[in-house]
């Protein structure tokens, strides 16, 4: 029986470019590779092993790989996977073909994808494939990263159940029971001191679990109206049918060092049926809590959510207007009538702007202030990241420091140690003091850990050992998502977390 030997192989971009190895070796004319190599024993699967061949041969991490192509040969059948690069540091490399100088010189090169099959590529199948599908790669992992090329939010809906303090039937939260049947909650979308808001605590979801959030809650799915998400997500979660639901606030929010988002807030006019826990898998339980009263682990944007409805529920809109400002004397007929005309339309836009001005605004921003250190932290383990990586753009007369080998430059950087701050961290990598928050990405570590880097910006008084400058106006060889970070800092886009 033949032995079929098991590979992995990454299509691995930097930007618009494709990273390969240009490799030289004694004896025979250079040739082209993608990163990768064998599955071992030891691998847990064929994505481990990409990630632990991707760690071996160039320090790198990425974002999520995609299984986009197999490769048959003769004895080997290779996994061949497309991911984004998002560090590279070429002095973690340990694989044996760097320690053993008669294989000969892996060269790091950038190609663009649609120039690979020019190149005497090695196996020439997998060249045609990546030029091949040059713009098909990139886009089916934009599709797997929030599609950054085109701004596609993801949007949260949320109906808040309120007991409006007098409108249900005398056995609501205020004493201790649940929600009856039928006319519950009828007009009792206008709050009094006592209202209370249905909550619940969230659980195994990856995210924010332990904490409080609105119920129901879900996301809009394709083809939906928000009325419709609210309406599914209150008989799923909740077993109840609700009717005449009405938008009363939407909120752009954005988490610290996360993603930005679009919430719904919905509340409904009726409800028929008895809310119950119906995912106890998700939920670990229900409870009533005072609208100004919300516990303390309520998940941060739904806090912010419940009291801007709180807010736009309490207000009444003033009374119109029942006398017009005198009409000027008329010429004729004709005149008077378009004169009344123009009083009726002034009158109406004065009585419009008054209701306008008297009620809170309808959409609000959330979490696109300045993030704090504790902030950042905090989000990485409500999103649930397993380590956190801090990156420093250290500034010196204007240029930014950088570790820089043979072939590539990259933004020096350390892993959070378990117990410590992000400011300790930092001051491992140079003595800082003030310093701004310049962005974040998501990354899959050597191990398999989900991790979030944090980069900062910082001015340093000397050079840290080891560290050099960047030509002016140049992002050198920095990997492309640093480099982002560095144009970010240099545009002044950067968040100051001095004196926090």
């Amino acid at each position: 029986m033949t032995s079929v030997r098991h590979s992995v192989r990454a299509i691995l971009f930097d930007g618009d470019d494709v990273v390969l190895f240009r490799r030289l070796r004694p004896g025979r004319e250079p040739y082209w590779i993608t990163p990768g190599g064998g599955v071992e024993p030891t691998d847990a699967s064929p994505e481990a092993a990409l990630r632990r061949e991707l760690d071996e041969e160039l320090g790198a991490t990425t974002g999520p790989a995609l299984h986009v192509f197999t490769l048959v040969e003769p004895g080997r059948l290779s996994m061949v996977f497309a991911c984004r690069l998002v560090s590279l540091d070429l002095s973690r490399r340990s694989g044996p073909e760097f320690l053993e100088p008669d294989i000969g010189l892996h060269q790091v090169r950038r190609v663009r994808p649609e120039e690979v099959r020019t190149l005497p590529m090695v196996p020439p199948e997998l060249g045609e494939f990546i030029s091949a599908n040059a713009a098909t790669l990139p886009a089916l992992l934009d599709a797997a990263t929030y599609a950054p090329g085109r701004y596609r939010p993801v949007v949260d809906v949320h109906l808040l159940l309120i007991d409006g303090g007098g409108l249900t039937d005398g056995r609501g939260p205020a004493d201790g029971g649940v929600l009856t049947d039928s006319k519950v909650l009828t007009e009792s979308r206008v709050p009094t001191d006592g209202g209370k808001v249905l909550l619940g605590r969230r659980r195994s979801t990856g995210y924010a679990d332990g904490e409080w959030q609105i119920m129901p809650s879900g996301h809009l799915e394709e083809g939906e109206s928000v009325v419709d998400t609210a309406v599914r997500e209150a008989r799923e979660e909740l077993g109840v049918e609700v009717d005449d639901c009405e938008v009363v606030h939407v909120m752009h929010h954005r988490n610290a060092g996360g993603t930005a988002r679009i919430g719904i807030f919905l509340v409904a006019r009726s409800i028929t049926g008895t809310p119950v826990n119906a995912e106890p898998h998700k939920c670990a339980e229900l409870a009533w809590f005072p609208l100004d009263r919300l516990p303390e682990r309520t998940v941060p944007y739904a806090r912010a959510g419940i009291e801007a409805v709180r807010r736009a529920l309490a207000a009444t809109p003033p009374a119109l207007p029942t006398t017009l400002p005198a009409l000027p004397a008329a010429a004729d007929a004709a005149d008077a009538e378009l004169l009344a005309g123009a009083a009726d339309a002034a009158g109406a836009d004065a009585a419009g702007a008054a209701l306008v001005a008297s009620r809170p605004p309808i959409l609000s921003l959330h979490g696109w202030d300045v993030p704090d250190s504790a902030d950042l932290a905090a989000e990485a383990v409500r999103a649930g990241f397993e380590e956190v990586t801090v990156c420093l753009l250290g500034r010196l007369d204007d240029a930014v420091l950088v570790l820089s080998d043979d072939e590539t430059d990259r933004l020096p950087a350390t892993v959070v140690r378990p117990g410590e701050g992000v400011a300790a961290a930092l001051a491992r990598l140079a003595p800082v003091r003030e310093v701004a928050f310049a962005g974040a990405d998501d990354y899959v570590s050597p191990r398999g850990l989900a991790g979030r880097r944090l980069a900062f910006s910082a001015r340093l008084t000397e050079a840290p050992e080891g560290m050099v400058p960047l030509p002016a106006g140049s992002l050198g060889r920095l990997p492309y998502g640093e480099g982002v970070f560095v144009r970010r800092a240099s545009s002044g886009l950067l968040y100051d977390l001095s004196g926090r």
